[in-house]
């Protein structure tokens, strides 16, 4: 869940398949790229979840992780000229996949790609399954950043959640992390569940505090078209969350984790000083980066593209493609799906909302130079109706949403959506 993409705003495609801007990093004369590897499979799909994930397709994983070595290696060419600065493992559980695979999927990488000596590797992980060896075993692979899905620290709400782990479960996970060696931990927590008393919420996150991670994503449940959740609540079966309940728990969030002594940096993300996900800046620069494996989306030179979310006509596009080009010498990348160039207008809307997220925000001579417009004049209307709203304001020569815009941020987001193409 820790995704930058995920319950948050993306970027849409809206045409054909060189990054905006120009990457902020640079080693060595290098920009920087990031790597997204997706590991589609689960033991169970949570109900509430919509990312590109799947139970029961365990047999798949023998012929997946060769086909996701075959694209770095498809990839590695064109990623030349850019040294990388970090690697995430996201899902699905990535943590399910066997340290066979991830010895072979880390290598690839290394082989492959310009990696940055101090590169953030982070994997996604669930409590449940996570055991002190194969811990240590992903901490000897060079995983230096574990991102565990707590989401609860109530049995009745991990219920709710169809979560498979327990309280308990979270707690030796922690510990068994700590001991094989992770100093940078990231754990998600969701609130704003549906029946949940503040004071719920409090528990949760004060036993989670206790824990000293490094880093806490802590997200308002929201009920996705298409996910289990959404049809218990379109049934009746379960009422809609509460939106005041949330706001107020937010609130009380961001009050105690300040005292708590982690710094917001983004809407839905906290961290120790210094401990920001470095990968997830990325997507909110609106930095280039590659996604690799079913499902996974790309930012790059200039282009925004996504794969077959199918894992089994994933693999076999991948394939298929290896096959083309040994025969021919160049052949189209099988396994993209589609993507788009995104218009000036595109990707001005998409920095501003991408930056807004930040409580940086968008630095408004920063934007001008690498757009030849000013903020203020593109999406002047939004600007001052928000402003006078009491949700945006200049601080620093930087535009910011503030306390109350970012309980209310979707409402600045939509006003500065570009205007659909009309039919």
């Amino acid at each position: 869940m820790e995704r930058a993409g995920g319950g948050c705003y993306a970027p849409r495609m809206t045409s054909s398949i060189s990054p905006v801007g120009e990457p902020a990093r640079m080693a060595g004369g290098k920009p920087a790229l990031a790597l997204y590897l997706h590991i589609p499979f689960c033991s169970s799909k949570c109900g509430y979840c919509d990312f590109n994930s799947y139970e029961g397709l365990e047999h798949l994983v023998p012929e997946y992780t060769p086909a996701l070595v075959r694209e770095l290696e498809l990839w590695a060419p064109a990623a030349r000229p850019f040294h990388v600065d970090t690697v995430f493992f996201g899902g699905g559980t990535p943590s399910l996949t066997s340290l066979d695979d991830m010895r072979a999927i880390t290598a690839a990488v290394r082989t492959e790609y310009d990696i940055a000596p101090d590169a953030e590797w982070t994997l996604e992980a669930n409590p449940t399954e996570l055991t002190r060896e194969h811990l240590e075993g992903l901490r000897a692979l060079g995983i230096n950043r574990l991102s565990m899905g707590v989401q609860s620290m109530r049995q009745d709400e991990l219920e709710l959640l169809e979560r498979e782990h327990t309280p308990d479960r979270v707690v030796q996970a922690v510990e068994d992390a700590r001991a094989a060696g992770f100093d940078n931990m990231n754990l998600d927590l969701i609130f704003g569940l549906i029946g949940q008393r503040t004071e719920q919420w409090q528990e949760s996150l004060e036993r989670v505090i206790e824990f000293r991670p490094e880093h806490l994503s802590c997200y308002a449940l929201t009920v996705e078209p298409g996910t289990a959740l959404y049809y218990r609540v379109q049934k009746g079966q379960l009422p809609d969350p509460d939106p005041d309940v949330a706001a107020e728990e937010y609130e009380w969030t961001r009050e105690r984790l300040a005292r708590a002594g982690y710094e917001q940096y983004e809407i839905s993300n906290w961290a120790q000083p210094g401990r920001a996900c470095r990968h997830n800046l990325v997507y909110w620069r609106a930095e280039p980066y590659l996604g690799f494996g079913a499902g996974a989306h790309s930012f790059f030179v200039g282009q925004r593209f996504a794969n077959l979310d199918a894992p089994n006509r994933y693999t076999d596009a991948v394939n298929a493609t290896v096959e083309a080009r040994a025969a021919s010498g160049s052949a189209a990348m099988q396994q993209i799906a589609g993507g788009e160039t995104p218009d000036d207008v595109t990707q001005q809307a998409d920095a501003m909302i991408l930056g807004l997220r930040l409580m940086e925000g968008v630095a408004l001579d920063e934007f001008a130079t690498r757009f030849g417009v000013r903020a203020e004049t593109a999406f002047a209307d939004a600007i001052a109706k928000h402003t006078r709203l009491g949700l945006l304001e200049v601080v620093g020569g930087r535009l910011r949403l503030t306390s109350r815009g970012l309980l209310l941020s979707n409402e600045v987001f939509v006003d500065i959506l570009p205007d659909p193409p009309e039919e």
